[in-house]
C-alpha cells in the first residue's frame, strides 16, 4: 500500500512544484527544501523496498533536519542568513583554518524556531539513535539472535513503520510548503489524507 500512497504522494508534488514560481530569497529556499526533503524520503523508501534498513534512518534523519530548516525558513526569512552562515564557516574549514562552530545554532534552537521542540525529544532523538553504531544498532540491524547477519530481511514492522514516517514527513513538508506559497488549496487536502493513510497523522 505504501507504494501506491507514495505514487499519489509524487503526482501531487509533481502538478504543484510545476505551478510554483518563486519570487524571492525565501520562496527560492522554502521550494529548494520541499524538494530536498521529499528526493531523502524517496530515497529511504527506496532502500527499503530493497530491505536495506540499516541506512533508513540516516537518511530519514537528513530529510527531518531539512524539514526544520523549511519550517525555520517559512517562520522567519532571517534563517536562511544563519544557513550561508554555516555554508561559509565550512569553506573557511576546508583552507585549513580554524571555526568556531558554536557560534552557528544548534540543533535543538533550530527545532525551538520550527516549532518543533516535541520532534527533537522524540522522533529525531529515535532517528539519531538509529543512526549511530551503538550496541542497540548493533544488535536491531546487524544480527539475528546470537548470531552475526549479513543483509538478512529486517522485521516487517520495523520496514512499515519507517516507510509510514518517511511518507508523513513528506507530506508534511509539502503542506506546510504549499500553504506558505498559496493557492493550493486542492493538493492541501490530498496531502492531509496522506498524512492519515501513512500512520496517526503529522508524524505517523
Amino acid at each position: 500500500m505504501n507504494n501506491l500512497v507514495w505514487d499519489d504522494l509524487n503526482d501531487i508534488r509533481f502538478d504543484a512544484f510545476s505551478k510554483i514560481f518563486h519570487k524571492n530569497k525565501q520562496e527560492q529556499y522554502v521550494a529548494l527544501l520541499m524538494t530536498r526533503v521529499t528526493e531523502l524520503s524517496q530515497d529511504t523508501l527506496l532502500l527499503l523496498k530493497e530491505n536495506r534498513i540499516a541506512s533508513a534512518p540516516i537518511i530519514l534523519r537528513s530529510a527531518l533536519e531539512s524539514y526544520v530548516d523549511l519550517m525555520c525558513v517559512i517562520n522567519e526569512v532571517n534563517y536562511i542568513d544563519e544557513m550561508n552562515k554555516s555554508f561559509d564557516f565550512y569553506k573557511t574549514k576546508t583552507t585549513g583554518k580554524k571555526v568556531n562552530f558554536r557560534e552557528l545554532m544548534s540543533i535543538s534552537k533550530k527545532f525551538e524556531l520550527a516549532g518543533e521542540v516535541d520532534i527533537y525529544n522524540g522522533f529525531y532523538s529515535h532517528l539519531c539513535r538509529n543512526s549511530h553504531g551503538n550496541l542497540e544498532m548493533l544488535i536491531n540491524f546487524h544480527s539475528v539472535g546470537e548470531q552475526i547477519s549479513i543483509g538478512h530481511n529486517p522485521k516487517e514492522d520495523e520496514v512499515k513503520t519507517l516507510e509510514n514516517q518517511t511518507i508523513a514527513l513528506s507530506a508534511t513538508a509539502l503542506i506546510s510548503g504549499l500553504k506558505f506559497f498559496g493557492g493550493f488549496e486542492s493538493q492541501i487536502v490530498q496531502l492531509e489524507h496522506i498524512q492519515q493513510c501513512a500512520g496517526s497523522g503529522k508524524y505517523a
